[in-house]
C-alpha cells in the first residue's frame, strides 16, 4: 500500500512538474505536426545551437517558468532543435534562420506563421507570442484600439510588449523609442487604484517597466511591498532587489546625483526592506559619503575598499573616480588614474573596456 501511495505521489509530481514548465517533446518536426493537428495547436520550434549564450538563458529562466509553460503547453505542441545537427540543419535552411535563438510557430501545413528572434523576458515574451497569433492583435489593430480607450492589463501588457520589440528591432532612435513605451505605461499605471496596481495582473508594469525607484510604480511597489498578493511575493521581491541595484550602481558611479539626505533614504529604505542582511551595501554607501569630500581620501578608500567589491561595483567606482578627477590638475589625476591601473592584473575581459575607457579619461587619450 505504502509503495502504491509513494508511486502515485511521483506520478502526481511529474504531471505536475510537466505543466509548471514547457513542455518540449522529443519529437521529429513531422510527429509535431501529427499532434499539433490531433490536438488543434500551433508547432512552436525553438531553433538554436549548443554555443548561443541567450539560447541557454531562455532555456534556464524563462522557459521552466510556471506561466511561460501554462501559455506555451496550452497553445502549441513545443519541439527544441540544435540547428547545426541532424534535423535541425533542414528545419534551419528551409525556414531561413540566421540567429538565435528564432523561436518560429508553424502551421500544420508547414507554413510559417510568425517568428521571434533574441531572447526576452517572461512577460514580454507571452506578450508577443499572443499578438502574433492572434489575428485581432497586429499593430495597426491594437494601436485603434489604443487610441479608442482600451486600457485592460491584458491589453496594455500586449501593446507595449508590441511597442517594445518594434523599438528594440529599430536601429533608429531605439531608446526614444523604449522610453516612449515606458511612459506609455507609466500613465496606465498612474490611472489605477491601489486595488487594482495590487493585482497580479498588473505585475508586468513592475516586471518589465518600472526602471527607478523613484517612479511612480517604482514608489509605490516598495511603499506597499507588504500588501501585495503572498503569491506575488517572491517575485515583488526579486524586482525590488534588482531596482536597488540598479539604484546603488546609479549613486556610486555617480550617474545619479547624491546628497547626504538622498544616501540617508537609500541607506533607510535598504534597512527597511531587509535588502543588506549581506552586507552587500556597507561599502556602496561608504564610498557614496566620500566622494564629496577629499579627493585623496576617497582615492585611498577606492583602493582599500575595490577587491572588497563585486564586479558591478567596481565598475561604477571606476566611473565615478573619472568623474571626480576629470578636471583635477595633472597628477592628481596620475593619481586616480593608477588607484584604477593596480586593479588590471585581477580583471576579467567584461571589466576591462570600462576600466581603460576610466583611465583614457583621465590621462586625455583618445581625444
Amino acid at each position: 500500500m505504502k509503495r502504491l501511495f509513494l508511486t502515485l505521489c511521483v506520478a502526481v509530481l511529474t504531471i505536475t512538474a510537466t505543466h509548471a514548465q514547457t513542455n518540449f517533446r522529443e519529437i521529429t518536426f513531422q510527429q509535431a505536426l501529427d499532434a499539433a493537428k490531433a490536438e488543434n495547436k500551433l508547432v512552436f520550434i525553438d531553433v538554436m545551437t549548443s554555443w548561443c549564450g541567450p539560447c541557454k538563458i531562455m532555456a534556464r529562466e524563462v522557459f521552466p517558468q510556471q506561466k511561460v509553460g501554462e501559455y506555451m503547453n496550452s497553445h502549441f505542441v513545443c519541439m527544441k532543435i540544435d540547428a547545426e545537427k541532424g534535423e535541425g540543419i533542414g528545419i534551419a535552411k528551409t525556414y531561413g534562420v540566421s540567429a538565435y535563438p528564432t523561436f518560429l510557430i508553424i502551421d500544420t501545413n508547414k507554413k510559417e506563421v510568425a517568428r521571434s528572434v533574441g531572447m526576452k523576458q517572461a512577460d514580454a515574451f507571452v506578450a508577443e507570442l499572443e499578438r502574433l497569433v492572434n489575428p485581432d492583435a497586429t499593430p495597426e489593430k491594437l494601436k485603434m484600439r489604443y487610441d479608442n480607450g482600451e486600457r485592460t492589463p491584458s491589453f496594455i501588457k500586449m501593446y507595449a510588449g508590441m511597442l517594445t520589440n518594434a523599438a528594440n528591432e529599430s536601429r533608429k532612435d531605439r531608446e526614444k523609442k523604449l522610453a516612449e513605451v515606458n511612459t506609455l505605461v507609466q500613465d496606465y499605471f498612474a490611472g489605477l487604484t491601489d486595488a487594482q496596481r495590487l493585482d497580479p495582473e498588473n505585475m508586468f508594469v513592475y516586471a518589465d517597466y518600472t526602471n527607478s525607484v523613484d517612479s511612480e510604480s517604482g514608489k509605490f511597489l516598495t511603499q506597499n511591498v507588504k500588501e501585495f498578493p503572498a503569491a506575488s511575493s517572491e517575485e515583488i521581491n526579486s524586482i525590488i532587489r534588482k531596482l536597488f541595484l540598479r539604484e546603488e550602481y546609479s549613486m556610486l558611479s555617480t550617474i545619479k546625483a547624491t546628497t547626504e539626505e538622498s544616501i540617508d533614504s537609500f541607506e533607510k529604505d535598504v534597512k527597511r526592506l531587509s535588502l543588506n542582511s549581506d552586507g552587500h551595501y556597507d561599502n556602496s554607501l561608504k564610498l557614496m559619503r566620500a566622494y564629496s569630500g577629499d579627493g585623496n581620501d576617497y582615492l585611498q578608500l577606492c583602493r582599500s575598499l575595490f577587491k572588497s567589491l563585486d564586479p558591478t561595483q567596481q565598475t561604477a567606482v571606476m566611473e565615478s573616480i573619472s568623474e571626480k578627477f576629470a578636471n583635477a590638475d595633472a597628477d592628481t589625476k596620475k593619481a586616480a588614474s593608477r588607484v584604477i591601473r593596480e586593479q588590471l592584473i585581477d580583471m576579467d575581459s567584461n571589466m576591462l573596456y570600462s576600466a581603460m575607457m576610466a583611465i583614457m579619461r583621465l590621462e586625455n587619450k583618445g581625444h
